[in-house]
């Protein structure tokens, strides 16, 4: 008997959330036919990425409050247009499999700067309706080279799909202005995503996300915004995205033996179970700690720390000293960025004295390791619904 071959599953186009943050993603429940506990282990509530993405940066030429009102409504309609697209058939060789859908979508983010420039500007009178975390992205150890005041933009534009040409066709209509001329194209980065999530090494990234109705807390209580949450009310059912392209300087990496691999990043490279005992600055230990029965100073579980990883990995070919250019583009998404993702990386991951005095940083940024080469921060609206634009309830 044929073993079953489950279909990806789909994004989700009509929800309260812009596509392509916490889906495509597997159903909770097994399909008929399918291994319970099979499914349960390797896709139940998964995110289930498309295959390539391309993470867009922009900013905003326009100088009234109207015409920034065009642009937002008419980059909408792109977005839609652009998901709602099907797969023409006649492209289609006659004896290839059919192509029904190519899994688009379009995810367009804030930058602090569209609220206030970097000189202090508020153009469009947004500052007091800027999102409660949103800023510049801060300098933090592991930034090589990366100046994150120098690459602030004002929008983020982040389009996924199985199709490589469609990201490219996608990025092309944006940067050459035919989207909207006050739309100027900062920079372009192109990843690729592992059905495994395996990042260049072997390592699986994102191993403990947060699944969607897996278990008593789905993975939409730690990334969309609530009402109660103090935030200005536009923002409600959007949410934070921390992004980070970091190198890995895989020579160095793959000259250490594979116990020595394993214990860079503190779990097991097939199983990604943690290893006991571990070092203290591992990355798993130091970035998630899982500390049992234990609370902050904030009343705060470590667990309750956790944001949504969807990584895309990096080739850029080699570098000036002929050392390859690799990593992951590192897309986390998190309802409160201070509390879910500035505390885990400033007071654990960069701490050199967490858990205890002397630790020391993450491992994965010792000598000749991992780099952080560009990111930001950005706020990503709740999706648009109707005739509405992305960050109507701006009130522009």
């Amino acid at each position: 008997m044929a073993e079953t071959i489950l279909t990806p599953p789909l994004p989700d186009y009509s929800g309260p959330h812009q596509p392509g943050i916490t889906d495509p993603v597997w159903p909770a429940k097994a399909p008929e036919g399918v291994d319970e506990a099979k499914y349960g282990a390797l896709y139940a509530g998964q995110l289930e990425r498309q295959r390539h993405l391309h993470v867009v940066t922009a900013d905003v030429a326009s100088r009234t409050c109207g015409e920034l009102v065009d642009l937002l409504r008419t980059l909408t309609g792109f977005a839609r247009h652009q998901m709602a697209k099907v797969p023409p058939k006649d492209t289609q060789r006659p004896y290839d499999e059919p192509v029904v859908t190519r899994r688009v979508t379009v995810a367009v983010g804030f930058g602090a700067t569209l609220f206030t420039t970097i000189a202090g500007d508020d153009r469009f009178n947004l500052a007091a309706r800027r999102p409660a975390s949103l800023k510049v992205m801060p300098q933090i150890d592991g930034d090589d080279g990366f100046y994150p005041r120098d690459h602030a933009t004002d929008l983020v534009i982040l389009v996924s799909s199985d199709d490589y040409y469609v990201n490219e066709y996608i990025f092309g209509r944006l940067y050459y202005g035919s989207v909207h001329p006050d739309i100027r194209v900062r920079s372009v980065e192109r990843g690729y995503a592992r059905p495994d999530s395996r990042e260049p090494s072997g390592f699986e990234d994102g191993i403990t996300n947060p699944r969607d109705g897996s278990g008593p807390s789905s993975m939409h209580d730690f990334v969309y915004i609530r009402a109660e949450d103090g935030e200005p009310g536009w923002c409600t059912g959007g949410t934070y995205l921390a992004y980070r392209k970091i190198r890995r300087r895989m020579k160095h990496f793959f000259d250490l033996s594979p116990q020595a691999q394993e214990a860079v990043f503190g779990v097991d490279k097939k199983t990604g179970i943690r290893l006991e005992p571990h070092e203290a600055h591992a990355h798993a230990a130091k970035i998630n700690p899982r500390r049992p029965n234990h609370r902050d100073l904030f009343d705060m579980d470590d667990l309750e720390r956790r944001f949504l990883r969807r990584p895309y990995f990096f080739d850029d070919g080699l570098d000036g000293d002929g050392e390859e250019l690799r990593g992951l583009h590192h897309l986390s998404f998190a309802r409160n960025l201070g509390a879910q993702y500035e505390w885990p990386v400033l007071m654990w991951q960069t701490n050199p004295d967490f858990p205890e005095k002397g630790t020391g940083s993450d491992a994965l940024y010792g000598p000749g390791g991992a780099a952080n080469i560009g990111g930001g921060y950005y706020f990503m609206p709740a999706a648009a619904t109707g005739t509405d634009h992305l960050g109507t309830g701006l009130g522009l």
